[in-house]
């Protein structure tokens, strides 16, 4: 009796917070951030901004990105671009320097250190009041980076987050569901912004200010889009995301380099929930809310999925029981349905949402592993995307 009522228990409870966090809780932040006003704008703010772009082997586009940034409508006197090689083995230095006529700075680290440690040498030194971080294949609309200045209104306004917006590339497949999700997670970040807690940025686009940098773990692994925001929430400054400020980049060239990546992205995740178990306070409000609903429950929702089945087991005699546990049965049959399919690039829309939220789950729970058994280097390896 007493495993029964335990599984029961289990079994709903883990039930609830996986519906609380991929639906529940979107819909609940729709509804109350309808009573937020939004941030205003001002547009006669103008301070000095330093663009931040780490680039390692980036030869194929990192012309581009320059011309990207020195074509933005922001006054070019109060503009400082920062090209930062992390001992690229190509002709990105040479190119990036072939703009020095241009006021564009190059430093070129000899030593690998990832994005992390780029960010922790350059940062510091940037001359702008902002610093706005990206990716050097994150291309900005001709207005991104003037909008995303203008939120700073207030000096409580510690970082705003950009929208990257996701593209698949011609020669790409299978990552329509991600482009989804991408947007899914705008939305998110957006309304949760208009609280002063959006729950970290999108790594191709976001600035802060700089007198609140702190430097980051020499090895934490690709998360300073997460780390960096929430710290200096942490600090009680508002942190925004601006989806007006908008920039593009590619999608992973396929779902093996994609599902990679998200192993990658899962490591960090799960190392930032210990570096930052003090936002994991009740009292901090909405802030803590946010972050449990939309970041932890996440997270962990891997682990969730087998709690859920391993109590169904258990609960399996009952009828009710037997048929959630054939639905479950189902839907993972499904999700391997669809990755048969996808390696003979066939899309069948319902299977491949249910393939896309297994992967992801599967490439989150790889991360914790991986997380488990140490981090001690920022550095990794790019996945290689197409040019913009």
């Amino acid at each position: 009796m007493a495993v029964t009522i335990s599984a029961t228990i289990l079994f709903w409870l883990s039930l609830f917070l996986l519906i609380w966090a991929y639906g529940g809780f979107s819909f609940f932040l729709s509804f109350v951030s309808r009573f937020v006003k939004k941030p205003v704008r001002d547009f006669s703010f103008k301070p000095a901004i330093t663009i931040f772009i780490p680039a390692y082997n980036e030869e194929k586009v990192i012309a581009e990105k320059i011309d990207n940034c020195l074509a933005l409508d922001y006054p070019r006197d109060r503009l400082e671009i920062m090209v930062c090689s992390d001992c690229s083995s190509d002709k990105t230095v040479a190119i990036a320097q072939s703009y020095a006529g241009k006021g564009v700075k190059v430093f070129d680290y000899r030593e690998r250190s990832g994005k992390t440690g780029m960010i922790n040498k350059a940062v510091p030194v940037a001359q702008g009041e902002i610093v706005v971080l990206t990716d050097a294949n994150t291309m900005f609309e001709t207005d991104a980076v003037s909008k995303m200045i203008s939120m700073y209104s207030s000096e409580k306004i510690g970082a705003v987050l950009g929208q990257v917006k996701l593209r698949v590339p011609d020669l790409g497949y299978g990552l329509d569901k991600e482009v989804v999700y991408r947007s899914f997670e705008a939305e998110l970040k957006y309304r949760e912004g208009l609280f002063g807690t959006a729950q970290g940025a999108f790594g191709g686009m976001y600035s802060i200010r700089k007198k609140l940098f702190k430097p980051l773990p020499p090895n934490a692994y690709s998360n300073d889009d997460f780390l960096t925001p929430m710290k200096i929430m942490s600090r009680g400054y508002k942190v925004l995301f601006d989806k007006e400020a908008v920039s593009h980049e590619d999608t992973a060239m396929n779902v093996e380099e994609e599902f990679r990546r998200r192993v990658r992205i899962g490591a960090g995740n799960f190392q930032s929930f210990f570096f930052l178990l003090p936002m994991l306070n009740p009292f901090r409000g909405t802030a803590f809310l946010f972050y449990l609903s939309h970041k932890v429950l996440r997270w962990f929702s891997p682990m969730l999925l087998i709690l859920v089945l391993t109590a169904n087991i258990f609960l399996i005699s009952e009828p009710i029981y037997l048929v959630l546990f054939l639905f479950q049965g189902a839907f993972y049959a499904t999700a391997l349905i669809g990755w048969i399919l996808s390696k003979v690039k066939i899309n069948l829309p319902m299977v491949s949402s249910i393939y896309h939220f297994s992967s992801m789950n599967l490439a989150v729970l790889l991360g914790f592993f991986k997380c488990l058994r140490g981090i001690k280097s920022a550095v990794w390896q790019s996945t290689e995307r197409a040019v913009v």
